[in-house]
């Protein structure tokens, strides 16, 4: 598992199983999920890690970065790489103005009011070949 994950210049990991490369560190501030689109955009107009291609991460890239087993240091089922920030929200939404996040302390992925929880955001791309 340990070769999975590779760190880019200190700011991304690259999934070398998915061909994603995500935000090392997710937001620095909780949000509702409505602000999480503006996260994203000030990532791609300062140009995050050098790329402006950041987007909302789905359901299931950011549920595939939940481990089988929890990291026994940070208490997470994420690799260490990403850091300590428990919720991260995805851009799949529900009826009813409902929204999903990824807990990486019960290793799990939940439904919610868009405005009822404040979570992280961890941006993701799509590595290009080449």
């Amino acid at each position: 598992m340990a070769d999975r994950f590779e760190l880019v210049d200190k700011m991304a990991v690259l999934d070398r199983e998915t061909g994603l490369m995500w935000q090392r560190e997710a937001s620095a501030e909780r949000m509702p999920w409505g602000d999480g689109a503006a996260c994203i955009a000030r990532l791609n107009t300062s140009g995050y890690a050098g790329f402006s291609d950041w987007r909302f991460p789905t359901r299931d890239e950011l549920a595939g970065l939940i481990l089988a087993e929890e990291d026994r240091q940070s208490g997470l089922y994420i690799d260490p790489l990403f850091g300590t920030q428990r919720n991260c929200w995805t851009s799949t939404q529900s009826e009813h103005h409902k929204a999903c996040y990824v807990d990486f302390y019960y290793g799990d992925v939940y439904l919610i009011e868009e405005n009822y929880a404040n979570h992280f955001v961890r941006a993701v791309r799509t590595q290009r070949a080449g």
